[in-house]
Formats: C-alpha cells, sequence, structure tokens
C-alpha cells in the first residue's frame, strides 16, 4: 500500500512554548492505526473489522492477542469470552471461579479452549444482531488478509497470566511472525511490524527474540506515569523501545511537553482511545480534532476506531518510504 503521510505542519501558537516550537520536529510520516480494525462499525478484532478497515487505507491495523489452549494466536481484547461471545450459552459448565474485591466471578478464559471450540463461538451478536455468528479471528487469519497491503500492530495481552501458565505469549508472536516471513526488515518491506505492550517486560522479551527487526511501542496507562513518561522514564523506555503509546489524555496540553521530550529521544508517540470522547466542542469533527492532534501537538500516529476519519495528507510517498516508516 502507497504511503499518503508525508505531512505539511502548521504550528500554533497558543498550543506550545516558543521555546520547544523552535526546536519541534515537524511530524512527518505520522501514521493512522486502525484500532482492532474499524472497531466503530464492526465487532472489534473481527475479521469483518479489518476488512473494513482494509478498505478505508490505513497504515497499520492493530490487535489484541491472545493464546487458545492448542497455542493458537487470537485476535480478542479480553482474557476472558463472556463479554464479547456466547461462551456462557454454549459451554455453561466451562468457567473457573475468580476472586476479585471480595466476590467470586465466573470467567471462561481464553486459554482454557481449543481453536476449534472458539470457532463455534458467536462473537459478533455483542456489537449488532447483524453480525450474529461472526467467528473469532486467529492472528494467522489477519496476515493472510493483511499482507503485502497494510501494516500490522499487534498487542502482547497478559503475559504474566500466560507466564504462570508456563507458555509464552511473546515467543508464540515472534514464531508466527517468522514462519510468514516477517520477522526481518527484509521480510516487512511491504507489511511492516509494529508490537505493542503495557509490559516493559514483554518488549524486552521480543527484543531478545527479534533483535531490532520489531519496532516496538511501550503503552502507558496512568499509573505508569513515572516510570515511563517523565524525563527519567522516557530515558529507560528508550533503552528498549522505539516509542511509547500514552492515553491521549497524558499528553493534551499542559503536558504536551512530553511529546517533545519523546521526540528528543528518538521516541514515537502513538496517542491510543482517540475515538473516545471525540471531539472536543471547539472542533466541528474528529477529523479536524485528529488535524490537530498531529499538526499542532506533533503526535507520529493516532489509534482510530474510525480509520476513514483520518486526516488524508499529501503527496503519496513511496513502498521505500513506508519501510524507512517501519523502522523508526
Amino acid at each position: 500500500m502507497a504511503l499518503r503521510h508525508v505531512r505539511y505542519v502548521f504550528f500554533t501558537a497558543a498550543v506550545l512554548p516558543l521555546s520547544v516550537q523552535a526546536q519541534q520536529q515537524p511530524a512527518q510520516d505520522a501514521v493512522c492505526i486502525a484500532h482492532g480494525g474499524a472497531g466503530g462499525y464492526a465487532p472489534f478484532s473481527s475479521m469483518s473489522s479489518f476488512t473494513l478497515a482494509l478498505s478505508m487505507k490505513p497504515d497499520y491495523i492493530e490487535t489484541d492477542l491472545q493464546l487458545s489452549k492448542d497455542g493458537v494466536l487470537v485476535c480478542i481484547h479480553d482474557l476472558s469470552l463472556e463479554d464479547q461471545t456466547d461462551v456462557e450459552d454454549l459451554y455453561p459448565n466451562r468457567y473457573t471461579n475468580v476472586e476479585r474485591n471480595g466476590q467470586t466471578l465466573k470467567r471462561w478464559y481464553v486459554n482454557d479452549f481449543t481453536l476449534a471450540e472458539l470457532k463455534a463461538l458467536d462473537s459478533g451478536s455483542w456489537f449488532d444482531p447483524k453480525f450474529k455468528g461472526e467467528p473469532l479471528a486467529t492472528f494467522q487469519e489477519l496476515i493472510d488478509l493483511a499482507k503485502g497491503k497494510v501494516g500490522l500492530y499487534p498487542e502482547t495481552k497478559d503475559p504474566d497470566f500466560y507466564a504462570a501458565r508456563g507458555l509464552d505469549i511473546n515467543e508464540a508472536l515472534h514464531e508466527l511472525l517468522k514462519k510468514n516471513g516477517l520477522d526481518t526488515r527484509e521480510g516487512q518491506k511491504t507489511t511492516p511490524v509494529i508490537i505493542q505492550s503495557f509490559y516493559e517486560q514483554s518488549l524486552k522479551r521480543l527484543r531478545e527474540l527479534g533483535g531490532d527487526n520489531y519496532t516496538l511501542i511501550q503503552l502507558v496507562w496512568f499509573d505508569q506515569w513515572n516510570d515511563c513518561m517523565t524525563d527519567k522514564g522516557l530515558d529507560r523506555v528508550a533503552t528498549y523501545a522505539n516509542g511509547v503509546g500514552p492515553f491521549l489524555s497524558m499528553v493534551l496540553p499542559p503536558n504536551e511537553s512530553r511529546i517533545y521530550e519523546a521526540h528528543k529521544r528518538g521516541l514515537k508517540v502513538h496517542v491510543w482511545k482517540a475515538h473516545e470522547a471525540f471531539p472536543p466542542a471547539r472542533f466541528p469533527n474528529r477529523k479536524s480534532y485528529m488535524k490537530y492532534l498531529l499538526d499542532d501537538l506533533h503526535v507520529d500516529g493516532i489509534f482510530t476506531d474510525r480509520p476513514d476519519e483520518f486526516p488524508a495528507v499529501e503527496p503519496a510517498a513511496t513502498s521505500a518510504s513506508r519501510d524507512e516508516k517501519s523502522r523508526t
């Protein structure tokens, strides 16, 4: 897929201090990351969502990954199945009791079911009745759809949960990428790969497995601010990752200097949850707000579940430029 994101940048004096404006680099080659595919229009991380997203020409399709009982990487957000499938109806007695905050909860963990059992579930009705019968997608199915057309942006979910079961979800991801020829920069020329995780040790393990062949993004939740978003934290992240993925509000004014400080350390900034509360009142639509994030705040990428609303950018870049984007 030809790249669209060589960007003309407009600075807004009211947004950044002059000292920062003078040093800030333009947010060239910013990327559109299709969050769960076109997750605003179809079931999150489903083949329907991925296929629709592909038609909207994002730079990357994002998905969360979990492991089935027989070791297959499945595209689903949660560790357990009850919120997005009919597992309680189909397998009513296959739950695990979990103690949480003094309550006993029933959880149907993905990892307790084989791929064949998972494929029997309805994972579409929770979103809209018209998607009734939508099966869970495997990461291999997404690779088959996306390869040569768009980048892949998987998230290693809950590695500690799997480690406690003697499993390494990081190695499972690396081996599948290797099987598909996507574990090298040469193999990623037309299908760049970025891997994200909230877990520092997950990213370090992937660096150990894949060397510098993977672009790694440290996702950041609010309780990780000191570890990841302070000057000292950014210094540390730069030793093992290529960028940070903070919750959007973490880098909005008055904290926009965090973007500049990340850039100073060679780190990309990809913001997420950008589909929620869009847009603030002073912006007429989501597209104009995303344009503000890119052109004024200089974020390098946006996770959006409506990739068709990502601001169009010109001129188109070459496929060689696309490969270069995957490296930085």
